[in-house]
């Protein structure tokens, strides 16, 4: 290596050094903000609380927002059963399960049990969750949702439901406030960052899933399937 490129380097490398140091927070904080997609609230048929982690912090948004007249109908998805339940019950060992704690909240909110409507079906992610949740939508004739789940899941989700309905259903994304995460700081929390990692870890696969499906359907004259198949929330 010469002299000339030698000093070349040994400029470059400490500015970009310092680039990154300075710049880092900004694209922290972009990369927890482009995980949040919080719509203008406004009136809907129904609110769409999705399953997963999180379920107490999303139903006592749904709650929220039903008290505050912005939709008549609460609807409530369903998840897989985490590992354990099922021996439990072959035990006879009753544990509550995340929809029994939903509805513990609901009755103790005074809900009443004729405004919530549950699919049955147990979904095992994101992608299949809004197959089944689709379904329950149109036998209801329900066009438009909020659509309450976590802060970093919320831009996700609404893109696959989007995706899903092919534009039939219109979509108000309502992170529920009750979620503590914080994308202007989330690399300081444990939880938040490792929450951050998953997401994006979703979020490539969701994208890698779209250009094979897109691909599919070029080859396949449009038959391509119409979720990722996805085995977590």
């Amino acid at each position: 290596m010469g002299v000339g490129r030698l000093i070349r380097w040994l400029i470059i490398f400490p500015l970009l050094g310092l680039v990154l140091y300075v710049g880092h927070p900004f694209l922290l904080r972009a990369m927890g903000r482009y995980l949040i997609t919080e719509d203008r609230l406004q009136k809907a048929e129904a609110i769409v609380v999705l399953a997963g982690d999180g379920g107490v912090a999303r139903t006592l948004e749904a709650v929220r927002l039903y008290q505050d007249g912005y939709a008549p109908k609460i609807i409530l998805t369903h998840q897989r059963l985490p590992k354990g339940y099922e021996a439990l019950a072959r035990l006879n060992i009753p544990v509550p399960e995340e929809r029994d704690i939903q509805w513990m909240v609901l009755k103790a909110m005074r809900i009443p049990a004729a405004a919530v409507l549950q699919v049955s079906e147990r979904a095992n992610g994101t992608g299949i969750e809004m197959v089944y949740l689709i379904r329950l939508l149109k036998a209801h004739r329900i066009d438009t949702v909020i659509l309450v789940t976590n802060r970093s899941h919320s831009t996700r989700a609404s893109k696959i439901l989007a995706r899903v309905s092919g534009g039939g259903v219109t979509i108000i994304s309502r992170p529920s406030r009750y979620d503590t995460f914080d994308p202007e700081r989330w690399w300081y929390s444990d939880t938040d960052w490792k929450e951050v990692l998953l997401e994006y870890e979703k979020l490539l696969y969701y994208l890698v899933w779209l250009m094979s499906a897109d691909l599919t359907g070029w080859f396949k004259a449009g038959s391509h399937p119409a979720v990722p198949v996805e085995t977590t929330f």
